[in-house]
């Protein structure tokens, strides 16, 4: 998409500047000394602010089709009133998110505070009124149908759940998803008879997912001030707890894999690597670089074979080929910008490569990972998380600046001086900043 142009030349310029030398050290900007419930409260206030926006921008949508009135929970869409107001306001809601991120980090959280205000974030996302994406009605749906989620059938869904192919099309795309996530939606989600029930019981699962994460990074050995800014952190609350997107099973698998090769098991975390590729094909390879410090050589690729091994053997004999030709379908058409997307993919690969064999990470390498797909989206900029594990510093950027990484690429609000002025001025201040600290 053409659209996404902007975005793999930003994040073509921060790695090249790093490159050739710059740190890319992060944004240092002078932050008040107030007491950290402030910082906290803060954070919750912004967070609900930004829920209650994405609500209201799901209500004055300028001509909502007659079908939308029958969604259990609303779902933003494009055509709405005010569109660059919103956006304004959504952008600065999220600086405004990563600036009391950068104070959390400076001067340190009490635990017990970081628990309140992880609860109150958790909250405020169970209770959010409006979906931004509709994914968890895909999910809904692919719970419905089973193994057939892979080729579904040519009809719509039966009832209510019909809204499924409004939102999405008649008959549904395959589901890209593996034989792990389709088995848990069917068994989480078909003993709840109400539609509304289905997609909360996908807030609480990946509530579930989050706790797991922050528990995991404080295994991996992490800081203090670093879990803090995980537990704390506005963008992971919306993309998978208010908005449910399953991406954060695979991660939270990830994240676990890298603590078994810390415990020195590493073939339980080949094992748990191969589990992330059943929820997302991909995550698999997402997954190399937790296996840098898992001994000899020999070994690193052994615990490679073995996870990618198991994903593709596991999906073959439960999906089969149906979720092969699921997955082809989400592959672009080749055209101009399917170049650079092929060569933002490759570039990705090879930064994967390098830290799994090498150990070494880049900075801006977080920002290339997500990048991979075939279009840019929100819930997959938490995806270089396995990458930067090894190196706390560059986790502590990632985490930091997913707040306004996120609202900088969320298509469903994005304006045209979003990618042509906002994110340009966010590069270079990035750059600017890194020459500086050079």
């Amino acid at each position: 998409m053409t659209i996404f142009l902007p975005y793999y030349v930003a994040a073509f310029a921060l790695l090249f500047c790093e490159y050739r030398g710059s740190t890319l050290a992060g944004i240092r900007l002078p932050v008040p000394r107030w007491a950290a419930g402030v910082w906290v409260g803060g954070i919750a206030a912004l967070y609900a602010l930004q829920l209650g926006l994405i609500w209201v921008a799901t209500q004055t949508i300028v001509h909502p089709e007659p079908w939308r009135a029958t969604l259990p929970i609303p779902v933003a869409a494009h055509g709405i009133a005010h569109p660059d107001l919103v956006e304004g306001a959504l952008l600065a809601l999220a600086a405004a998110q990563t600036y009391a991120l950068i104070a959390l980090y400076r001067l340190g959280v009490p635990q017990k505070l970081v628990v309140a205000g992880f609860g109150a974030l958790l909250a405020l996302s169970l209770a959010a009124p409006a979906f931004v994406s509709p994914d968890p009605y895909a999910y809904a749906g692919d719970s419905i149908l089973g193994r057939a989620a892979w080729d579904p059938p040519a009809g719509e869904l039966p009832g209510e759940y019909a809204v499924v192919n409004r939102l999405f099309s008649t008959p549904l795309l395959p589901a890209p998803y593996g034989p792990l996530w389709i088995s848990i939606a069917h068994a989480m989600l078909s003993p709840i008879p109400a539609f509304v029930g289905k997609l909360l019981a996908l807030r609480v699962f990946g509530a579930v997912c989050s706790i797991a994460l922050v528990v995991m990074l404080r295994a991996c050995g992490l800081p203090d001030r670093i879990v803090a800014v995980a537990a704390l952190n506005p963008a992971l609350a919306q993309q998978y707890v208010a908005d449910a997107h399953n991406d954060l099973l695979g991660i939270v698998l990830l994240v676990a894999a890298a603590v078994a090769v810390r415990v020195r098991r590493p073939f339980g975390a080949a094992m748990l690597v191969a589990l992330a590729g059943l929820v997302k094909l991909p995550l698999v390879i997402f997954g190399l670089p937790v296996f840098a410090t898992a001994g000899s050589r020999a070994a690193r690729y052994a615990c490679a074979a073995l996870g990618i091994g198991l994903a593709a053997a596991i999906s073959w004999f439960a999906a089969g080929s149906p979720y092969l030709r699921g997955l082809a379908v989400h592959v672009p058409a080749p055209g101009p910008v399917y170049v650079l997307n092929l060569a933002i993919a490759l570039l990705g690969a090879l930064l994967i490569a390098v830290a799994w064999l090498d150990g070494r990470r880049m900075r801006a390498g977080v920002w290339i990972l997500p990048m991979m797909s075939s279009y840019v989206a929100t819930w997959y900029m938490a995806y270089g998380l396995p990458y930067a594990l090894a190196r706390h510093r560059i986790v502590a950027y990632l985490l930091i600046a997913l707040p306004l990484a996120c609202a900088l690429v969320d298509a469903k609000f994005m304006r045209p001086w979003t990618y042509a002025v906002v994110l340009p001025l966010v590069a270079l201040f990035a750059i600017v900043r890194s020459e500086r600290d050079a």
